[in-house]
């Protein structure tokens, strides 16, 4: 039987959830019904006019990947962008026809065009679609050569394929996602609701739970919000004659849900030092109700945000005063726990950052009341995403650096083209050499799986595996039916909707969908066989293996390799976050700087670096160097920038602030700390003048911080970074111990 506990941590996810499903289910069903509206009216519409032929696979084809194209900024721009694809895949599918004829100019212009095709994946999100749309018309053009009037009346089909498709989207502004502002906020409150169940479950042992899997919820709030910020910029007020109170309002209500997610990480921080047995007696029942108050208020501000509806700003407001009334209860049961100093403290630390918590909640309550008062007339999306990782690149300046970076080999970017062309270029030899049925299959799936990082191609060359595979067997079974052909039309119209729904969050799955597709479009082609499917699966397993290989063997960019300087960054980054928060207390931050932008950026490295670790250990086991090592550095500069968080909160909320020249003293013994261990990750080995950490803990001696009990608390969390300092310092010089006698 469930605990009844069990269900009560449950309720609140639950809730949260349903809303979840609604803000996903909305766009991609939308955007699943496009997709097939593209792929298959040209393959109902088109043999009514013209009768069936191959050249209508084509403008199927053309209008399905251009469907594809995820990019979530102004409507306008898109079917810019979409316009743009269609010139690049009709030049690529005329590359591919022409150069079908010889096998050695195929090879040589297959590597151009992978050059290219990877390196216009790294301008933004949505430039893996078009590389992959571009390298997929030209393999398609290597497998059906063609000439003259020939290639040009198959280049129109695929044109009218491409036009169907910016239709469809310029048709379809009407029911675009609406409101993304406020979903994007909601999310934000999403992340914070899974944070605060991740900590109960900690806090209360409901289950093991890792410091791994803590940070990945920590970092998961700070993904949420560089997204929202990412999308969504500050409305230049003197730049538009519109009142956009709303916009300007989810602009705020964003900051808040922010500052809440900064007060978890704090509050994760001060149980960690409360272990005595006293506490327990109160952890699984007092702390847990606590917690469990502040997880339910949290998800229903996102279901709240979401929604704007009143019934749902009451049931926010009940749960907003339980959080007040679980503080009151949770300070009562502490008054006579037997705490030592140090825990009694972080207690008292705890109860402060709770109160600033429900601070936070009362704002937002305060932020959503006004947003409802506002005129509906005045509503304002302002998105920031624009053509700034695409149509800015095709700038002078920035093809300049496009030409720097396709010469300088040192780059990882040309590293990754280089590696992703002789792929395809080796997939096309086998291809054409060895005259494989439909060989293209083979640098198609290595285009798709091939991945920047090592880890990642591997796994999802075996999703590629696992889904083509099951693929091929239903999609067999289905093709050995005695179908009527409009039935195996109506075939393809489910599966496809299947395909964009399931591409887009859970890729094996997808790939399942898009062989069957596939297998029925052969079939309606009439070129289905058993030994074409054999074909298929063969081909699929050698460009699966071929990405692996060439990601292993063909100018690899190991973790280790990036690790020093992505931690190199995280240090800078910490170092700038802490002179910041204590310029901001001594009132030295001129009137456009703020001590959060260096919160983000502390964070964004942290996460990088997070991020690169967590890759090694998908790496082959002889490559890996000091993966333990190297986590337990980045685990504890992460927490030293959930310390510096917790000494800008509470200085944010400090009414008065006079300057202390001890905390500037402080912050230059610390960045000279800092500045030894950015000098240790640039150059392991060397040798920099030792550190000592008597000046900065003297810093601290002083009688200031007794008068105040904000400035006790800010004592305490100074010497916490301290020790996290003396603790890397201490790991740094073991590493590099260790890794002198791995060279030796």
């Amino acid at each position: 039987m469930v605990p009844l506990q069990d269900l009560m941590r449950f309720k609140p996810i639950n809730q949260i959830n349903t809303v979840l499903k609604q803000e996903y289910f909305e766009p991609t069903i939308t955007w699943a019904f496009r997709v097939v509206l593209a792929l298959n009216v040209p393959l109902i519409i088109l043999p009514l006019f013209v009768g069936f032929s191959y050249n209508i696979i084509w403008a199927a084809f053309g209008a399905y990947m251009l469907s594809l194209l995820d990019y979530r900024g102004a409507h306008y721009k898109k079917i810019t962008i979409q316009c743009i694809e269609t010139g690049l895949i009709t030049a690529g599918a005329l590359l591919g026809m022409y150069s079908s004829y010889s096998i050695g100019v195929a090879v040589i212009t297959m590597f151009f065009v992978g050059m290219f095709a990877a390196l216009i994946r790294n301008w933004s999100d949505y430039g893996s679609s078009i590389g992959v749309a571009v390298g997929f018309f030209f393999l398609f053009g290597l497998s059906n050569p063609a000439t003259g009037i020939l290639a040009f009346e198959t280049c129109m089909y695929l044109m009218i394929g491409a036009g169907w498709s910016i239709l469809i989207t310029i048709i379809s502004f009407p029911i675009r996602p609406s409101n993304p502002v406020r979903r994007s906020v909601a999310k934000v409150w999403k992340a914070n609701t899974d944070f605060l169940d991740t900590l109960i479950q900690q806090q209360v042992a409901f289950k093991e739970i890792s410091s791994t899997q803590i940070l990945q919820k920590e970092l998961a709030v700070r993904d949420a919000i560089n997204h929202s910020i990412n999308l969504f910029a500050r409305r230049q007020t003197d730049k538009t004659r519109l009142k956009a109170q709303h916009y300007d309002m989810m602009i705020e209500l964003r900051k808040t849900a922010s500052l809440f997610g900064a007060t978890l990480s704090s509050m994760h921080e001060e149980l960690e030092v409360i272990n005595s047995k006293s506490f327990q007696s109160i952890r699984k029942s007092v702390l847990y109700k606590t917690l469990s108050a502040f997880n339910q208020a949290s998800a229903r501000m996102s279901v709240l945000i979401f929604t704007l509806e009143i019934e749902d700003l009451t049931l926010a407001k009940i749960r907003v005063k339980r959080c007040a009334t679980s503080i009151e209860l949770f300070k009562e049961a502490s008054d006579d726990l037997k705490l030592n100093d140090k825990e009694r403290q972080a207690l008292q630390h705890f109860i402060e950052t709770l109160e600033k918590a429900q601070d936070y909640l009362l704002l937002t309550l305060e932020q959503i009341e006004q947003k409802l008062q506002f005129k509906k007339s005045d509503y304002l999306e302002n998105y920031k995403l624009s053509f700034n990782n695409f149509l800015s690149g095709l700038k002078p300046e920035a093809l300049m650096e496009f030409l720097r970076e396709l010469v300088n080999f040192n780059t990882q970017q040309f590293k990754y083209a280089l590696r992703v062309a002789t792929g395809l270029s080796i997939g096309v030899f086998l291809f054409k050499f060895f005259n494989i049925n439909h060989g293209y299959w083979i640098p198609l799936t290595m285009i798709i799986v091939i991945q920047p990082y090592y880890g990642a191609t591997r796994k999802k060359s075996i999703e590629r595996i696992v889904g083509t595979v099951a693929g091929i067997l239903l999609g067999g079974v289905i093709m050995l039916l005695p179908l009527p052909h409009q039935v195996f039309v109506g075939l393809l119209v489910v599966v496809s909707f299947f395909v964009a729904y399931f591409l887009r969050n859970n890729y094996k799955v997808g790939v399942f969908f898009v062989t069957i597709m596939m297998v029925i479009l052969m079939q309606l082609s009439q070129q289905g066989s058993w030994e074409l499917i054999g074909w298929r699966i063969l081909s699929t397993l050698i460009g699966a293996a071929l990405a692996i290989t060439a990601g292993y063997v063909f100018w690899p960019i190991w973790e280790k390799q990036r690790f020093p300087f992505l931690i190199k960054n995280a240090f800078q980054q910490n170092k700038a976050y802490l002179q910041q928060v204590i310029k901001y207390f001594n009132n030295e931050l001129s009137v456009n700087e703020s001590w959060h932008k260096h919160r983000r950026s502390a964070e964004a490295a942290n996460n990088d670096v997070f991020a690169c670790v967590q890759r090694m250990y998908e790496e082959p086991e002889h490559i890996q160097i000091m993966v333990d090592q190297n986590f337990s550095i980045v685990g504890v500069n992460i927490r030293i920038a959930r310390e510096i968080t917790s000494v800008a909160l509470i200085v944010n909320e400090m009414n008065s602030k006079t300057p202390i020249r001890e905390l500037t003293d402080f912050t230059e013994n610390a960045t000279e700390i800092f500045d030894w261990m950015i000098q240790k990750a640039e150059f392991p080995f060397s040798s920099p003048t030792p550190i000592e950490f008597r000046s900065i803990k003297k810093c601290l001696e002083s009688a200031v911080f007794e008068t105040d009990d904000n400035l006790q608390f800010i004592q305490t969390e100074l010497k916490k970074i301290i020790f996290e300092l003396e603790t890397l310092c201490l790991l740094i010089q073991q590493r590099d111990v260790a890794m002198a006698k791995k060279l030796i």
